[in-house]
């Protein structure tokens, strides 16, 4: 596809009606297209199941702390901030009818505000430590699983190329865009998964291109949905590797959101008093700056004392800290957001908003490694995430007889046909039915040489018991764990 290095900025080529399967009402403009996403976002299951997902605290009793839902929440409406500032910018700069966003200013903000709200619904049970778990087990058992199914000569240059690279990185991002398309099948918007596409390689690619080194970062969808993706960008007109604008709100949002909310949580769990607070952001504000080169500031420290009075209760100080702080983020990432508009327009820019060495951005790495070093490593936090790999691994373990059996014997247990194979023939009827649906929608509409095959339905039988893995809640992994090993 070719593409000039940079582009007339006009948001109309962005934001469009364009869905990949016809809709069953016609006629909708581009506002009541992006406000039909937005209902199917919210009534999804995978918006519901995040309720009982780790955000920082596994297995939280305290209805308080923040969940990845109300996480979510949060950063859906910093984004609708930003965004609301941003078109505030271009209003007051009369730009709005030149750039093609006079009359769909909505429409900005509710692509912006639901792929904020999607943005973790891959994360899998236990976060990171869940997406280790799952990487391990696959690095451990994925070839010897395949050599045993569908023997040794059917590891095709497909294979090793890219299924099996691409089976060894589980990411939150790229499940997240398998969840609503493949899975949950929302049929939103060109426009609304696009916004969600932070990372712009695929996973079986293991090096970042030249000059992607951020948007390359991690893996951005897996080798079932690249065609998807594929389409998506030559209807919105993105260069290969590039991102869609929109990105970098739903990004800006959640690290302005995430890096206030975990140290919050820290407090209101009694792991930090506030003083110990005070010092710790001290402590960290000066070696970022000493790191940056860019001498003594009292950015940070100045807000922790501003709202750190005297009479502060833990409460009182979070709040005016937060709106402070938040305010002030909000202000650059949409200052940056306009001075490298073009850049952002095309999706060429290979850093976050909230980036450039500003005040700003070491208050948010300030923030970051003050809760790395002093929130993620208590046992409150590293105990259940212990018991969570375990559990996940194990499980895996549990469900392997799925993936070691011959594609022909599969697809017996698949049409419920008599098996031999009984165990795996009661581990399949433990699957979710739309994770199942979706298995069989892939075999039947499998092309390509006859040689792949075998890998290809292999793989998408991985991706099978992957997504069921992968969307359990937290308790759930622990209650299927213990239920099936018979503790």
């Amino acid at each position: 596809m070719s593409h000039s290095k940079s582009s007339a900025i006009s948001y109309r080529n962005k934001i469009t009606c364009r869905r990949q399967r016809p809709t069953t009402v016609e006629g909708r403009d581009v506002v009541e297209e992006t406000e039909s996403n937005r209902g199917r976002v919210i009534q999804s299951a995978a918006i519901r199941r995040l309720q009982q997902k780790t955000q920082v605290y596994p297995l939280e009793t305290n209805a308080a702390v923040r969940s990845r839902l109300t996480h979510s929440l949060e950063v859906q409406q910093t984004g609708r901030f930003i965004s609301r500032s941003i078109l505030n910018e271009f209003k007051e700069n009369g730009q709005l009818k030149s750039l093609g966003l006079e009359g769909i200013e909505t429409a900005f903000t509710n692509l912006v505000e639901m792929a904020c709200l999607m943005h973790d619904v891959g994360n899998p049970p236990f976060g990171h430590f869940g997406e280790a778990a799952i990487n391990d087990w696959m690095e451990k058992h994925a070839r010897p699983c395949f050599e045993k199914a569908a023997g040794s000569q059917a590891a095709t240059p497909l294979f090793e190329e890219k299924l099996l690279p691409d089976l060894l990185h589980f990411e939150g991002n790229a499940q997240g865009l398998r969840i609503i398309h493949s899975l949950q099948k929302l049929n939103l918007t060109c426009s609304q998964i696009a916004a969600l596409v932070k990372y712009t390689c695929p996973a079986w690619q293991t090096e970042a291109d030249k000059g992607y080194t951020y948007r390359h970062k991690k893996p951005g969808c897996y080798y079932s949905e690249e065609p998807l993706l594929e389409m998506i960008w030559r209807h919105l007109d993105i260069a290969p590797g590039h991102r869609y604008p929109l990105v970098y709100i739903m990004e800006a949002a959640d690290d302005i959101a995430y890096c206030i909310a975990d140290l919050e949580d820290a407090v209101d769990k009694g792991i930090l008093d506030l003083r110990q607070l005070q010092a710790l952001l001290q402590e960290e504000w000066d070696s970022q700056c000493r790191r940056a080169g860019v001498g003594v500031s009292r950015y940070l420290p100045g807000i922790v004392e501003r709202a750190l009075d005297e009479n502060a209760t833990s409460h009182l100080f979070i709040t005016r800290f937060r709106t402070k702080l938040s305010k002030d983020l909000v202000d650059y990432a949409t200052r940056r957001y306009c001075e490298r508009h073009q850049e952002v327009f095309d999706g060429s820019l290979d850093e976050p908003l909230i980036d450039g060495g500003s005040e700003q951005h070491l208050a948010l790495l300030t923030l970051k490694w003050v809760a790395r070093r002093h929130v993620f490593s208590q046992p409150e936090v590293e105990t259940p995430e212990l018991r969570g790999y375990a559990a996940l691994m194990g499980l895996m373990d549990i469900y392997r007889p799925l993936l070691d059996i011959s594609r022909e014997e599969f697809t017996h247990i698949v049409n419920g046909e008599p098996s031999r194979h009984f165990i795996a023939q009661r581990l399949y009827h433990r699957l979710s039915g739309k994770h199942k649906e979706a298995y069989e929608e892939a075999v039947e509409g499998l092309s390509g040489s006859p040689d792949d095959q075998p890998a290809l339905e292999w793989y998408y039988r991985c991706r099978l018991v992957i997504d069921y893995m992968s969307g359990m809640t937290d308790n759930f992994v622990l209650d299927e764990y213990q239920c099936l090993s018979a503790i």
